[in-house]
Parts: structure tokens; sequence; C-alpha cells
């Protein structure tokens, strides 16, 4: 049996909260092999990651060379396949191997969401990545428009999609005490409020602020398909809009969230820095080189060191954390794109 704190010895795992252990924990699965079993062959694009419990397993290359893991080595602490596809071929070597394994789509939710969770700030104006106030409205809707295309994030919208935007929106009322979104859901809509106050707040008290008209909530739960990283209650009565997921990724996502394929960065218009949202174990076994290590859940608190005159290239290997950290960067005024990975 896998208990936590085995699980704490193998990367990422050892970055999560127990209740992402947890969740992680319920999504493994043991395997035995015995010696001269394939667990897996190279080239491929595997949909599981696999870690090294019990015994010894080698590992093939293309031009057959032969890297030898042991269970109690530095090199087991990472999944057997940290690259895809695969570059390695991974057979049993001892008479008895333990290995167990986690989706990989599964493992990508689970870290997006714990950094995710970690990353939302308690500074109002960093939540929403805009540095302006909105009086309440007094019936007038341009007011919330108004502040809303004032954001960065919205800057980046082609003109000609702004009105499709606006026509997507969908008008819901709240009462006062009323949960607008609760942290653990899953995540449907993108929100603005257009009139009355509410408080955003997490289970942990690490966050706990006031939000006003203008200002816009709910977009990371949609950009890594991870749930609610916080609460957002009424504190009065009020308007909101919102946008469902479908048209978020069509008019929000795809506008703002731009990529690149490696070969393409030296005919960048600016020069370009890159940037691995990993978390820093992570980094260490992984990362294209010359990329500096932010961590998602450090971003926020980051940005104000980054310069504005450099493309930030995020590397892709992240996956829906490469999403949320070049969405926050766009939304912060940042110009941010993804790196594409094979």
């Amino acid at each position: 049996m896998i208990t936590q704190e085995l699980l704490k010895s193998f990367v990422p795992f050892n970055g999560l909260e127990d209740e992402y252990l947890q969740e992680a924990l319920a999504n493994i699965h043991v395997e035995e092999y015995t010696r001269g079993q394939m667990i897996f062959k190279r080239g491929r694009s595997l949909a599981k990651k696999y870690f090294l419990l019990e015994g010894q397993v080698d590992l093939i290359n293309s031009a057959f060379y032969v890297s030898t893991v042991l269970d109690d080595s530095a090199t087991a602490q990472s999944a057997l396949n940290a690259e895809s596809p695969s570059s390695n071929s991974a057979v049993a070597k001892s008479p008895s191997v333990r290995v167990f394994s986690i989706d990989v789509e599964v493992l990508d939710r689970i870290i997006a969401w714990s950094q995710s969770m970690l990353s939302t700030s308690i500074d109002e104006a960093m939540f929403n990545g805009s540095p302006f106030e909105v009086e309440e409205l007094d019936g007038q809707h341009s007011d919330w428009m108004a502040a809303l295309l004032q954001a960065p994030l919205f800057s980046k919208i082609p003109l000609t999609q702004v009105q499709e935007l606006f026509a997507r929106f969908e008008n819901v009322r709240y009462s006062k005490g009323d949960l607008v979104v609760k942290e653990g859901e899953t995540g449907d809509y993108f929100y603005v409020l257009v009139a009355g106050s509410a408080r955003v707040f997490n289970r942990s008290e690490s966050v706990d602020l006031l939000i006003q008209p203008g200002h816009f909530f709910g977009e990371e739960a949609l950009l890594g398909d991870t749930p609610r990283n916080a609460s957002v209650e009424m504190l009065t009565s009020g308007q909101l809009k919102r946008l469902n997921s479908e048209d978020f990724n069509a008019l929000l996502k795809a506008p703002v969230v731009r990529y690149v394929e490696d070969h393409l960065l030296a005919k960048l218009e600016k020069p370009y820095k890159l940037l691995d949202v990993k978390m820093p174990m992570e980094y260490r076994f992984q990362h294209v080189p010359g990329a500096i290590n932010i961590p998602l859940s450090r971003l926020r608190n980051s940005m104000s060191d980054l310069g504005r005159t450099s493309v930030y290239v995020v590397s892709g290997d992240a996956g829906s954390r490469a999403d949320i950290a070049a969405h926050l960067l766009c939304q912060a005024g940042f110009d941010a794109m993804i790196l594409k990975t094979a």
C-alpha cells in the first residue's frame, strides 16, 4: 500500500499538500512485473507516468545504451518516463519489480489545481489584473464595461470580437449571502461583477478580499480545467455577467494565449525570456535550456520583478500550468506566449 509519506518521496508529489496527495492516491495504480517484462516502449506518447517502487529497471535508448534505475536511487524519485514521447524503453531487470502509475492528465490537473490555489493573491489589484477603482453602478452599464475593457487582458482581444464577447454574456442576479462559486467545485463559468459587492475567500484563509463592479473571476479553473480554488460570496444583492466555458475558450483564451515553436523564437519581434512554471524539483529533473524557474504558485508575487520589454515564453511541458501562467501574465499586461513542446 502506498502511503502519503511514501508518495512524498517522489517528484512532483513532494510539492503537494495532503489534500492533493489524497486525490493523487485515489488515482494511482500499482503494477507488478517479472524479469524481462517491458513496462513501456520508447517513442510513444504515454497516457501514464510510471514510478519505480521496488526492484531494478533498465532504461534503453535508441542507441541501445542501458541506464539502470534502482529503487533506492535518486533517479527513482522522478518518473521513469520523464519525457513525452518517451526516449527510452523500460524493462524489468530484477526478478520482481513494482511500479505505480497515474494518468498524465489527472496528475497535470492535480498539480495545476494545487499550484493555482497557492498562486491566488490577497492583493486585489493582482487578483483581477486591473489597476483601477470602480464605483457602484447607478444603472449605467457603461461603467462596468469601460472598467472591464481597461484591464490589460481585454486590451488583447481584437475589436472585432469585443462586440461578440458582450453579446455572449448571460445576465444573472444573486442575493446577499449567495455563493456564486464554491471552492473545490468544477469551473463552468467566467464571471464579471456588474453591480453589488462580493467577498473572495478560501478554506486555508490565505485569501480574503473584496471585489467591486468591473472585477472578474473564475478564469483559472477554466484555463486549467481544475476545480475552483476559492469561493465567492455576495455581500449585497447584485448583478453579474457570466460566460460559459466554450465561449470563454473561443473569445477570451484563444485570442489571448498564443503559441510559438522553438525554431521560431529567433524570429520574434522582441527579445524573449523563457519561463518554466513547474515546481523546483520538477525543473531540476527536466527543463528547457535557458529557462528561468518561477513556479506558478509564486508567479503573481514575482511579476513586480519582471521587465516589460521582453516576451515571456512559458515552457509548454508544464501542461495546464503553462496555460494558466501565460494567461495570468497577459492579464497583468505582459507579452506572453507558450512554447510548443513535442
